[in-house]
């Protein structure tokens, strides 16, 4: 049985929600929520102690997310961030890990199953690369609510993909105009209604078509892959990623 965990949710949206909701099921102590718009929470990183606090769980808007981040190493704690689009204040998220007594490990998608099916993924583009009457191309689907375009976890399957496949040289969003080029991996993304995620990869030739689906049911599995991630953080220095965990747990 896990130890129970002091968490602080930064951000009280539909995954805030969903964790609060998993913490209590857990009879985890009552976790701090950080979220300026919810009344009575605290209104920032910077103005909360975390002292007593075990792992933060951060889930907020990208302009936001990396400040966040470096505001709860700048005290030392713990950090599991599943927000994305903020890839571009990754060195200063770097650097602030390797200053602070603290950790951090990001994820686009906490979803175990996601894991699994991104090194599904990889393992097919590398089989692919091989047989080149075959195309390959991704599209993901998400809720309106849903900020990025493409998603983290499609800019994760669109690596593991180039990765693997030997005849794709870059990944981009489908142009609305051609021409288009043979060495691309072309991104096509929808946002509709409440869907909470789902991600194709499909190989197409002449004869036949290949399709890999996740779709994922709800938050709950995003939910709980974050808690394992503020588990597995405990006691550790540095910056690390889903993959990191991922992998220490199937080699352990």
């Amino acid at each position: 049985m896990s130890t129970p965990l002091r968490i602080a949710l930064i951000g009280y949206g539909r995954m805030g929600r969903e964790l609060h909701a998993l913490i209590r099921e857990r009879e985890w102590p009552e976790p701090v929520i950080i979220d300026p718009r919810v009344k009575g929470a605290n209104p920032s990183v910077a103005e909360s102690s975390l002292d007593a606090v075990d792992a933060c769980v951060e889930f907020t808007e990208p302009a936001q997310a990396a400040d966040n981040i470096i505001a709860a190493l700048q005290q030392g704690a713990s950090i599991v961030t599943g927000s994305t689009g903020w890839q571009e204040r990754s060195e200063d998220v770097r650097r602030a890990a390797s200053e602070s007594t603290g950790a951090v490990l990001h994820g686009s998608n906490f979803s175990l199953g996601v894991a699994v099916f991104n090194a599904v993924v990889a393992h097919a583009a590398s089989l692919l690369s091989r047989f080149p009457q075959y195309d390959i191309s991704l599209h993901e689907i998400h809720h309106r609510g849903k900020k990025d375009i493409p998603s983290g976890t499609a800019h994760m399957l669109a690596e593991s993909i180039l990765r693997g496949h030997t005849g794709k040289k870059r990944a981009t969003l489908l142009p609305e105009n051609g021409p288009f080029d043979e060495e691309t991996l072309y991104l096509t993304a929808a946002r509709i209604g409440t869907v909470f995620g789902e991600h194709m990869v499909t190989a197409d030739s002449a004869a036949d078509e290949i399709r890999l689906l996740h779709r994922a049911k709800g938050r709950r599995g995003f939910a709980e892959g974050a808690l394992a991630a503020a588990e597995w953080l405990q006691g550790k220095t540095g910056y690390f990623t889903l993959e990191d965990m991922i992998h220490d747990i199937i080699t352990a």
